[in-house]
C-alpha cells in the first residue's frame, strides 16, 4: 500500500478530516531537520522537543516557510507557556496552510478550548496525554468538541508517574485513553514512539490490539513496521468477509453479533486504508 503523508496536501480518495481520523503513522521531525519525504501518514514539525530552547524562533521560522510549499502539521509547546503562546502565533499566521495541530502536555479540556479559540476555526487538535492528572481528565479531553484524536506521550508520562517501560505496567494507561477514545466517538488513540526500529511491528500489533489505531514515530525507517502492526492483514480480511457472507449452520450463541461487528469494522478500516 502506497500512503501519501497527509503535510504533502497531495490528493486522495478519502477527505482531509477521514486522513486525520485513519493516520495510522504520525511522525514527528524537527523543522531544523533536512528534508520533507516520508511514508507516513502525517508529517508533523516538532516545535516543542524537536527544537533545543535556543533555536526555538528559528525553527519557527523553518516550519513558516515549509508551510509555503505545503499545508504542515505542528507539535505546539503546552497551552498557557510563553512557547506554546508563540507556537499559536505562527498557527494563525499560516491560517489555511495550517494542516492540524498536536498539543503537548494537554492538562485538560481548557487547553483543548484554548487552542481552538487561538487558532482558525476547525483546525484539528491532537491532544498528548503526558501526565498522571491528564489522564485523569482523558475521559474530558477527548470529549471536547475540537479534540480529534487523543495521543500518549509514554516518556514523559513514565516519567511523571515512574512506571517501568514495559507493557504490563502501561496497559492500564494505555486502556483508559482507549477506552475514553471509545465513548467521546472519536478514532482509537495514538500510541508513544515504537522504540527500537527492529521492534515497530510488533509494537504497533500490540497496541491495535489493545484498540489503539495509530502510533508515533521518531524515524522513517519505523515506518513499515507500524503500517504492518497497524493494517488489517490479507488473511484477516478474507476470514471477516467469509464471516460476513456466510450463513451459520444452527443456532448461534452470544458471541456471534460481537464477532460480526468486529469482522464489519475490520473490513471497513481495510477498505479506508486502502484509499488513502
Amino acid at each position: 500500500m502506497s500512503v501519501t503523508p497527509i503535510a504533502a496536501g497531495a490528493a486522495s480518495a478519502v477527505p482531509a478530516p477521514a486522513r486525520v481520523d485513519l493516520a495510522r503513522t504520525w511522525l514527528l521531525r524537527s523543522p531544523l531537520a533536512a528534508g520533507g519525504d516520508t511514508a507516513a501518514d502525517v508529517l508533523v514539525l516538532d516545535l516543542e522537543d524537536g527544537l533545543p530552547a535556543a533555536r526555538k524562533a528559528e525553527g519557527r521560522e523553518r516550519a513558516r516557510r515549509a508551510a509555503e510549499r505545503a499545508p504542515v502539521w505542528l507539535r505546539i509547546s503546552a497551552a498557557g507557556t510563553r512557547e506554546g503562546e508563540a507556537d499559536l502565533a505562527l498557527g494563525r499566521e499560516l491560517s489555511d496552510r495550517l494542516a492540524g495541530v498536536v498539543l503537548a502536555m494537554c492538562a485538560g479540556p481548557a487547553d483543548v478550548a484554548h487552542v481552538a479559540a487561538s487558532l482558525p476555526a476547525g483546525v484539528p487538535i491532537v491532544a498528548m496525554i503526558e501526565s498522571a492528572a491528564a489522564l485523569l481528565s482523558a475521559p474530558a479531553i477527548a470529549a471536547h468538541p475540537a479534540t480529534r484524536r487523543l495521543a500518549f506521550g509514554v516518556g514523559d508520562f513514565r516519567r511523571d508517574t515512574g512506571m517501568a517501560a514495559d507493557r504490563v505496567a502501561l496497559s492500564w494507561p494505555r486502556a483508559q485513553l482507549v477506552v475514553a477514545s471509545a465513548a467521546a466517538g472519536i478514532p482509537g488513540p495514538i500510541d508513544g514512539p515504537c522504540g527500537p526500529v527492529e521492534q515497530a511491528r510488533d509494537a504497533a500489533e500490540h497496541a491495535a490490539a489493545m484498540g489503539f489505531t495509530g502510533t508515533l514515530a521518531l524515524r522513517d525507517a519505523a515506518i513499515p513496521g507500524a503500517h504492518a502492526g497497524f493494517t488489517p492483514s490479507p488473511a484477516d480480511v478474507a476470514s471477516a468477509r467469509e464471516m460476513l457472507t456466510s450463513v451459520p449452520d444452527g443456532p448461534v450463541d452470544g458471541s456471534y453479533a460481537p464477532a460480526l461487528a468486529r469482522a464489519r469494522a475490520l473490513v471497513r478500516r481495510a477498505d479506508e486504508l486502502s484509499r488513502l
